[in-house]
């Protein structure tokens, strides 16, 4: 007995991990020092935001109470905004099944695929708004910019979710019909398709909703909607009127966020 306990007495106690060492120590220092450049960069500081807010309460107590007699005014606008989102996502979800087609590795060929992921990362990189920019400078002001805009940041942004949820399917169907000589374009409509479709449409109800809200941000820059009517009410001062538009916005895409959950509900 005397010699189990002095054996449990004797054994090596298990080595705690240590908590700082030098790999740690230098990682930690490291963000330390980004999260400072970050700071100083920007500019960004509680202080200055404290010293604001009396300015903002100000404009705030200026929108309030909306302008409710310029709702007439704002229907046109509204149903812009509204057939913006709804013409960039059929266009642009349409375009990306080819594109993305094209940019999954186990469907292209090299030849194909690098470059079609070379424009696909070059449509994702420019934003929205810099697309209307510059649309409106080859097309004039108003929807048509808008739409051209979201249409090629879409294609960008779902041909490369199409691309990689075709490049992950079960491998299996897809390397039977090549075993019986299907063509590339029957291998991903008959094989890879079937296995897309759900995250397909999920992906285009999504980009329902991110289209009609960014149609309004593209109004900032002539692109049309309620965006290019909110911009000039907050230009001139009036916020009441601004207030109005803003509501309605909130109205149009909480309306479009609770028929596509619904729809998602239905489909997949």
């Amino acid at each position: 007995m005397a010699r189990e306990h002095d054996s449990i007495h004797d054994a090596p106690m298990p080595q705690m991990p240590a908590r700082f060492t030098a790999r740690r120590m230098a990682i930690a220092l490291v963000l330390v020092v980004v999260y400072w450049g970050c700071v100083e960069t920007t500019g960004f500081s509680p202080v200055a935001i404290a010293d604001g807010m009396p300015a903002l309460w100000d404009m705030g107590r200026h929108m309030i109470p909306p302008d409710v007699e310029i709702l007439p005014k704002l229907g046109k606008p509204l149903l812009e905004t509204l057939y913006i989102g709804v013409l960039a996502t059929i266009i642009g979800s349409i375009l990306a099944i080819p594109v993305g087609f094209m940019a999954a590795s186990n469907m292209s060929h090299p030849v194909i695929y690098y470059p079609v992921r070379m424009v696909l990362t070059v449509f994702r990189a420019v934003s929205e708004i810099i697309w209307a920019l510059l649309f409106v400078v080859a097309v004039g002001l108003g929807p048509m910019a808008g739409i051209l805009a979201l249409i090629v940041f879409a294609v960008g942004v779902q041909s490369k979710l199409i691309a990689e949820a075709v490049e992950a399917v079960d491998p299996g169907p897809l390397e039977a019909m090549r075993a019986t000589g299907a063509r590339p374009w029957k291998v991903f409509l008959y094989g890879a398709w079937p296995q897309v479709l759900p995250l397909y449409l999920s992906f285009a109800l999504y980009f329902w909703d991110h289209n009609t809200r960014q149609a309004t941000i593209l109004g900032f820059v002539g692109a049309g909607g309620l965006g290019q009517q909110l911009i000039w009410d907050i230009n001139v001062y009036e916020f009441e009127k601004a207030t109005t538009s803003v509501l309605l916005i909130i109205l149009l895409i909480t309306v479009i966020d609770r028929l596509c959950l619904h729809l998602r509900k239905k489909i997949l």
